[in-house]
């Protein structure tokens, strides 16, 4: 009966790694156009200085300090990378939760498969879940993420 459920699982986990493999070529291919537009654009800036007396006085104001942030920093998104975690945590949790709940329900005779399913689904969006909690954690300790203004306590 386990046949039966091979390419149940095989053709949705190719179309998932394909589809991972495209998101990830297109992001990638999106990063290096800002990447390359961002550096024109900075080179284009540096060049417009007449003596070195200029960029000096530019880098000491704060346009000129945020200059060298974007120049030297990586932007990151905790939030979005965060709520993915989260999204995907509970997606396999739940999915777990009912590959456990239609385990009779598979026809086999020891019921295995389902079980198997259930306890990677569970696992898998437990892991999820634990690794969004540390790494809100993590982003707050670094400073990463700023706290809420619903969840600041009023100052007295």
């Amino acid at each position: 009966m386990n046949e039966v459920f091979i390419p149940i699982i095989i053709v949705p986990t190719i179309m998932l790694v394909i589809g991972w493999i495209v998101r990830t070529m297109s992001t990638n291919r999106r990063l290096r156009e800002t990447a390359k537009l961002q550096t024109e654009m900075q080179t284009k800036l540096l060049e417009r200085f007449g003596t070195s007396q200029d960029m000096l006085q530019f880098l000491a104001s704060d346009a000129g300090r945020k200059f060298m942030e974007s120049a030297t920093v990586e932007r990151s998104n905790p939030h979005g990378r965060i709520l993915g975690g989260v999204q995907a945590g509970v997606l396999l949790l739940l999915g777990g939760i009912g590959f456990f709940a239609a385990n009779p329900s598979f026809g086999a005779d020891d019921g295995g498969f389902g079980h198997f399913l259930g306890i990677m689904g569970v696992m898998l969006g437990a892991g999820f879940l634990i690794s969004s909690f540390i790494a809100v954690r993590l982003s707050k300790s670094w400073g990463l993420l700023k706290p809420s203004p619903l969840t600041e306590q009023p100052s007295e």
